[in-house]
C-alpha cells in the first residue's frame, strides 16, 4: 500500500523470544519485521484457502516433486523488495572492471572532455 493515510498502525505485545525470531527472519530475508508479519499473514491466507478447498499443504523434501502450485491474486501477493525489482528491470551488473578502474575511467573521461573544451 503506497498511501500511508490508509495504513493502520498496530501495537503488538511480543515475548522477547518471538521478537528475536522476527528479527532473525527479517535479517535472513533482507526485510523488516513488518514485512515478515505481512508475509506470515499471506501464508496463513494461503493455508486457510487450501483448507477450505480441502487441499493439503506441506513443505516437500528437496528430492520430492511438487504436484500443484498455489496461485494467489496480485492483491494478496507480498510486495517485492526494491532491490529485487531493480534487478528485474536493469539486470545484474556485468562490468568486470574493479571499482577503482571504473572510477579512474570516469575521471579520465571527464579530464579529456574538459581539455577538449578549452580554447
Amino acid at each position: 500500500m503506497t498511501n500511508t493515510q490508509k495504513m493502520v498502525r498496530l501495537n503488538l505485545d511480543l515475548s522477547p523470544e518471538l521478537n528475536q525470531i522476527l528479527d532473525e527472519l527479517a535479517n535472513k530475508t533482507g526485510t523488516n519485521k513488518s514485512d515478515v508479519l505481512r508475509q506470515a499473514i499471506t501464508l496463513m491466507q494461503i493455508m486457510v484457502i487450501a483448507k477450505e478447498e480441502t487441499k493439503k499443504l506441506g513443505v516437500p523434501e528437496s528430492n520430492q516433486l511438487i504436484v500443484n502450485e498455489i496461485i494467489i491474486s496480485s492483491e494478496q501477493r507480498p510486495k517485492p523488495h526494491p532491490l529485487d525489482t531493480f534487478m528485474e528491470r536493469l539486470g545484474p551488473w556485468e562490468d568486470e572492471r574493479t571499482a577503482e578502474e571504473i572510477v579512474k575511467d570516469i575521471y579520465d573521461s571527464r579530464t579529456i572532455s574538459n581539455n577538449d573544451i578549452s580554447l
